[in-house]
Parts: C-alpha cells; structure tokens; sequence
C-alpha cells in the first residue's frame, strides 16, 4: 500500500528546467468559435429561449475596421478569429514568442438594452473560458483570464466576481469603457469593492453599447471610423480616471489597480499635468490623501498598444520617461487583431534596457502576481528550445 502511494508522488527533488518570463501580453482576444459555444454556458431562461441570437439587441458598429478587424493569417478554416487554440498557440507562443497572455475575451463585445442579459452573457463567457482557454486547452498555464462584467448590473457583476475571484485560472475583472456615469459614481462602488477583496485588478477595453453609439463623445457622436480609432479610448479613459481619483474610490481601495487597454498612454500625462495644478484650489471639498500624481503612479497602468508612435523616432524614448513608462506601462499586442504589435519589435529600440524589461514582463508580472520563472514546455520545444 505505501509503496504504491509512493510511486503516485512526483519527486519534487527532481529539477524542473525553468525559462525566465520575458514577455507578458496584456491584451490577447479569444473567441469561441461561434456564439451557439456559449449558449450551453448561459443559464436558465436564457438558455432555453427560442431564437436568443436573432433576438437579442446586442451592439451594431458603426465604423468598419481594417480588413474586419483581424490579422489576415490569424482566420482558421473554421470558426471566428481567435477561436483555434493550435493556431493561437502557435502564433502567441512559438512564432514570436510570449511567456503569459492575459485573455480579453472579445465574445462579449458590448451591452445589450437589458443589465440582466448583459450579466447571464458575462457570466457564460465566464464559464466558456473557465473551461476551455483557461481549463482545457491551458495545459502549460499561458493563458490567464479575464472575469467578464456588466456595469450596467452592479449586483450581478459583484456575484460574477464573487463566483470567479477564487478561481486560479482568472487574475483580473475586465469591463467597457461605456456607462450612464463616470465609474467613479458611488453606484458602481461595490464592483471595486469586490475587485479589491479578491484583489484582481480591473482592466478596461472600449467597446460599444446597444444603448448607445459607438462613438459617442460629450459633443455628440463621431463619423469615421479613424476618428473613434483615434479618440475615443483615451477621452473616455481620462473622464474613468478622474472619476475615480476624484471620488476617492482609491483611498477606500488602497489596494486595486486600474489598468487602461487598446488606449496609448502618453494621454495621462497632460490630463494630470492640469488635474495638479488645480488641486490645491478647486478639489478641497473633495477630502483626498494625495494628489492625482501620486494616485495615478499608485493605482493605475497603462498597456502600449497602440503606441503613440508617429513621433521623431529619435525623441520616443524621452517621451516614454517623461511618462514614467518605467512604472505605469505594460506590453500588449492586440492580438490577433490588424494592428498587432509583436514583442519583438512593439518597443523603440534606444529605450534602455532597464524600462524595456519593466514595459514587457515586470509590470505584469507584479501586477498579476506571475512568477519570475517558468517550466520549459512544449511551445519551447517548438521554437528550437531544449
């Protein structure tokens, strides 16, 4: 009896040959390979509704993206981008190689006109990722998830934070940019509040919503597309931003982290620029413990694509320190969409080597809690490792 119990231990003594983590992707969007995969995820009534997909008032564009929005090798035979976990795997992994991917689930795009639907959808791509990305085709742990929530639903997205934020495979809340208020309102409190309890950070993705255009700014809507590519991720991550330093949401939470994606970051530094030097005179009723500076460095992140690059080559390193990219930016890649920003080449190549190791893993690394190491796996093998 023992000895056979013996030979069911692995010998923890036995080294494990280990890689150092180089390159976390915060920004990588994964499918199911049509929506008819989530539905057996969705519960009740929902499942068993006749006609759910063409009924539903899900979220129509209003722009039309490059090539459909995707990289024209990353379409496999069958089923939608991102969709084929060999394909994905290949091309995260052995291709141009990432250690971890942080999965932004793109099936639940935006909302539709009712906050119970939009919780029952987030929960079933919940599920759907528990058991595939993050379950069944995570063998290596590569893949790291992202809990999906409506804001429009406070007490159903806290219950879907509640059911996943002791789940392993899943590291962080991920919400949309639209809202009928700056989430700083203390209506969505208790959404940061269960963040903060399981201390997941909250990443944020633009993306649109049935109960409003697309491209909706405070003057009106946009009418191309370039505009909403442009502009719309950091106005909206700004107005977020202020909202929630302004509403003290970070000294109630002094330990959860706001991460700002798909959006540049060289925005932020103006925006606090002006922020400081009205504080002393105009935020006095508002009672905080620091200033915007010291909140954003505290509090916030900032993921690089798309880089604001169309720059002096010459001067984006400066611009890269002048925004403290050291501390406050992560890598990510978009992947597998048109503007896909691979790591081996998403980065200036003078920025020196201490902020681009900080920029492409150790930011993350924190952030999420990743390990400075991992085992050699299979994808290792396949791009030439032994």
């Amino acid at each position: 009896m023992t000895s056979d119990i013996l030979e069911r231990i692995p010998d923890v003594s036995s080294p494990v040959d280990q890689v150092e983590v180089t390159v976390i992707d915060t920004d990588v969007h994964v499918e199911p390979k049509s929506f008819e995969e989530l539905i057996p995820y969705l519960d009740a009534p929902w499942r068993d509704m006749p006609n759910l997909i063409d009924s539903v008032p899900f979220s129509r564009s209003t722009y039309k993206t490059l090539d459909g929005g995707g990289r024209k090798d990353a379409y496999p035979e069958v089923g939608d981008i991102g969709s084929c976990p060999d394909m994905v795997g290949q091309q995260m992994f052995v291709d141009d190689p990432t250690d971890y991917a942080i999965l932004l689930p793109w099936s639940f795009r935006g909302f539709t006109t009712d906050p119970k639907l939009d919780t029952a959808l987030a929960g079933a791509v919940n599920a759907w990722l528990a058991d595939t990305w993050v379950g069944r085709y995570n063998a290596e742990n590569r893949y790291v998830g992202s809990i999906s929530i409506s804001v429009d639903d406070p007490i159903g997205a806290v219950r879907e934070i509640e059911r996943w934020g002791d789940h392993p495979g899943f590291r962080q809340v991920m919400i949309g940019h639209y809202g009928p208020r700056p989430f700083g309102h203390p209506m969505y409190d208790p959404i940061w509040a269960a963040a903060a309890k399981y201390n997941l950070p909250v990443s944020m993705h633009f993306r649109g919503g049935a109960t409003q255009p697309l491209g909706w700014t405070s003057t009106g809507p946009l009418q191309y597309f370039v505009e909403y590519h442009s502009l719309i991720a950091p106005m909206a991550y700004a107005t977020h931003m202020a909202s929630w330093i302004c509403n003290g949401v970070l000294d109630r939470h002094p330990n959860l982290k706001f991460l700002f994606v798909e959006g540049g970051f060289l925005w932020y530094q103006p925006i606090i620029d002006r922020m400081e030097r009205h504080w002393g005179k105009t935020a006095k009723e508002l009672g905080l413990k620091r200033t915007p500076r010291e909140y954003v460095r505290d509090h916030f992140r900032f993921a690089t694509q798309p880089i604001e690059e169309n720059t002096d080559p010459h001067k984006i390193a400066e611009l890269y320190e002048q925004a403290n990219a050291a501390e406050l930016v992560m890598f990510s890649s978009d992947y597998p969409h048109y503007d896909y920003d691979p790591p081996s080449k998403a980065l200036p190549r003078s920025l020196d080597p201490y902020t681009r190791k900080r920029i492409m893993s150790e930011n993350a690394r924190l952030v999420y809690d990743l390990p400075k190491t991992r085992p050699i796996d299979r994808f290792d093998r396949a791009g030439g490792a032994k």
